[in-house]
């Protein structure tokens, strides 16, 4: 198996990265070393101004640990704003030593996005002999005391919503009014970054489950002894660094720690010495000391030797029993029956918006289109609570009122209607989440993505324009990275912030003969119509990020301080990223994995095997859904009846069709899995 595949498929894959252009698997090279991130944004108290002008005798200082000393080019990452026509050049003084940051007009002549009045990520390059270990000073003023910078200040009053509670606040900030006499303690902490060009120290793989036996891909599987097992690999393991595998093995395809091995050291190409089944799983760890340079992977090999036993068997007319696919981050899902949710959905009459739907999507697109026309009164940008923000209003005769509007975009900030829409799908067990969205040069957006079990899906929705992107051909809609991925086939260059692509290429060429387009419904206004519809949204998606947990209704915090009025702060984030679009480095955490953006769910897998004789087939079950109720089987279009997520089959003459699914606690049943057999 190469190192693609092994990357791409894996359970979890945690600090690490495979690059399209490389062989193997590394450590991720990029590593944030800041303080800020918990009170960054804008706050909702109108007495916290989240910035600091640096001008006359105005200077701010940070104080940043390392463990060890920096010996290669590092940058600082900070949050500012320039004024219109900037003249004034940055001092930067780290550890007494000095970087200017001329005007951008100077300095990043390409990087027209620091033309714009919103506030922006800056980098700036550190030689390599400027940091040291221990407390590093980073020192910020306006030369000859002009006028033209901003800088971010993470409000102590705001820690709360970002991080957890029991942390203690961090004390690294300090300004001083008369150019560096004198010090004072800073009201929160300046959003000022460490960005290290290095490795991470280490990292961990968890592969999927593989069958020794060959049988991964089939339907039903026979009774196959494994005799012997080894592993083989192609690893680099520069000075400093290493790469150690473990194993387990095991009866069944669902790791059961009854019947399974604990982990167990191997070595390369050596029989392994405890095997208890046909099924392995692999724990590789790197870990380097060296972070300059990484242990790579770039392949593994399972050399099993086996003993088939013959079986009768009968013929396999069809199956569906797809692989489920999970994230590496603990993604915390939100309880439909949350008193917050069912709530919304009382006090809306949510019940009557979904009366008469034909399918679970259909459900989907009314709820979407309800959070469309919904007033919203004040909103804030913490909690994230529908309900409050909700202005629910009723005509003469006690209807719910709804909005209209002159033009296809609905009324108040992106962030809201999405969030309602995410609450009233979550409230029908309905798996939705937040997810942002931003180009370099553009400000960005917020929507929705919600789970399709009609579609077996991810599907990205907007709320500010009721509307769904979706394949031309096929018909089928698109999760945000399948957007992305038609915006990344037409880029001439690698997106960075220093050479924006949108200030370079045809925009209008952009958008032609797309292969995809957008559901319009029947609206006056369609969503290609005024100066920001879909096709100017398009040019937006080159990064974007999850809160990397769906519970935000019942656990309020910790979420972002603010959404969408500042350039986007929160360390917490998972952040997509790959070869055409480079990691974020102010940000820690990045994948380039489909699945730990897009894990796949309420789906039921079977694993099968044939009995003693071929007219048995023995399932073991396994699910992805979240708030699990029950397994459902039903045999030969009968009637759905629950089971245990073991069961056996007893097949008869002729067509024998089983079908599998899950329902969760909403009752809401679960994607379908099949096998059709004849006898």
């Amino acid at each position: 198996m190469d190192a693609e595949t092994l990357y791409h498929e894996a359970e979890s894959a945690i600090r690490l990265w495979k690059s399209s252009e490389e062989e193997g698997i590394r450590l991720f090279r990029g590593e944030v070393v800041e303080s800020d991130s918990p009170g960054s944004g804008h706050s909702d108290k109108p007495e916290i101004e989240p910035f600091i002008r640096v001008e006359g005798p105005v200077e701010i200082r940070k104080n940043l640990r390392l463990d060890k000393a920096v010996s290669h080019e590092s940058e600082i990452g900070f949050i500012a704003i320039e004024d219109k026509d900037n003249p004034t050049t940055l001092r930067i003084q780290i550890n007494g030593m000095e970087v200017l940051r001329t005007p951008s007009a100077i300095s990043e002549p390409e990087a027209h996005q620091y033309t714009e009045s919103w506030s922006r990520w800056y980098y700036v390059g550190i030689p390599a002999d400027f940091l040291f270990a221990g407390d590093n000073e980073i020192r910020f003023s306006a030369v000859d005391g002009g006028k033209g910078w901003q800088l971010m200040v993470a409000d102590y009053r705001e820690f709360d919503k970002g991080m957890k509670k029991e942390k203690p606040l961090p004390t690294d900030s300090e300004v001083s009014q008369d150019g560096g006499d004198s010090w004072t303690k800073e009201r929160g902490e300046y959003v000022v970054r460490l960005l290290l060009d290095r490795h991470l120290p280490d990292g961990q793989l968890v592969s999927r489950v593989f069958d020794c036996a060959g049988q991964q891909d089939e339907a039903v599987r026979t009774e196959i002894h494994v005799d012997q097992l080894s592993f083989d690999w192609d690893s680099d393991s520069p000075s400093g660094g290493d790469i150690n595998i473990f194993y387990r093995t095991g009866p069944t395809e669902t790791i059961d720690v009854k019947s399974w091995t604990p982990w167990c050291s191997c070595e390369c190409g050596k029989p392994v010495g405890e095997n208890s089944g046909r099924y392995a799983q692999l724990k590789i760890i790197w870990q380097s000391t060296d972070l300059l340079r990484s242990p790579e992977l770039k392949g593994i090999e399972i050399i099993a030797d086996v003993s088939q036993i013959k079986q009768e068997i009968p013929r396999i007319v069809a199956f569906r029993n797809p692989r489920i696919l999970r994230s590496s981050y603990e993604m915390s899902f939100e309880k439909p029956r949350t008193p917050k949710l069912q709530q919304l959905r009382k006090e809306c009459e949510l019940d009557a918006v979904v009366a008469g739907a034909q399918t679970e999507f259909d459900a989907i697109q009314r709820l979407h289109r309800w959070a469309y026309h919904i007033p919203l009164g004040s909103c804030s940008h913490t909690p994230w609570d529908p309900l409050d923000w909700i202005d629910i209003r009723r005509d003469a005769d006690g209807n719910i009122e709804l909005n209209t509007y002159e033009q296809r975009r609905r009324d108040m900030m992106c962030l809201y209607p999405n969030l309602v829409l995410t609450g009233a799908l979550q409230s029908y067990g309905l798996p939705a989440r937040h997810l942002n969205f931003h180009s370099e040069g553009m400000t960005g957006h917020e929507i929705c993505e919600v789970w399709s079990n009609d579609h077996n899906k991810w599907i990205h929705l907007d709320a500010t324009r009721d509307y769904f992107w979706y394949d031309r051909r096929t018909l089928v809609p698109l999760d945000t990275e399948e957007i992305h991925r038609v915006l990344l086939e037409r880029l001439e260059n690698t997106e960075t912030w220093k050479r924006p692509y949108l200030f370079f290429q045809d925009l209008e060429k952009l958008v032609e003969d797309l292969p995809i387009t957008y559901w319009d419904g029947e609206y006056e206004h369609s969503n290609g119509s005024g100066d920001h519809g879909a096709h100017f949204l398009f040019r937006s998606f080159c990064h974007f990020r999850i809160v990397p947990r769906f519970n935000v209704f019942s656990e309020e915090f910790p979420i972002p301080v603010s959404q969408g009025t500042e350039v986007w702060s929160w360390n917490g984030y998972l952040n997509w990223a790959e070869d055409k679009v480079p990691p974020l480095r102010h940000f820690s955490q990045h994948t380039n994995r489909r699945a730990d953006f897009y894990p796949t769910l309420n789906q039921t897998r079977y694993t099968a095997n044939y009995g003693d004789c071929g007219r048995q087939i023995n399932f073991s079950l396994e699910s992805s859904t979240h708030d699990f109720e029950a397994f459902e089987i039903r045999i030969n279009r009968g009637d759905w009846k629950e089971t245990s997520k073991h069961w056996q089959w007893t097949l008869e003459n002729g067509m024998n069709t089983a079908e599998m699914r899950s329902r969760n606690g909403s009752g809401q049943p679960g994607v379908v899995s099949t096998l059709s057999i004849i006898v």
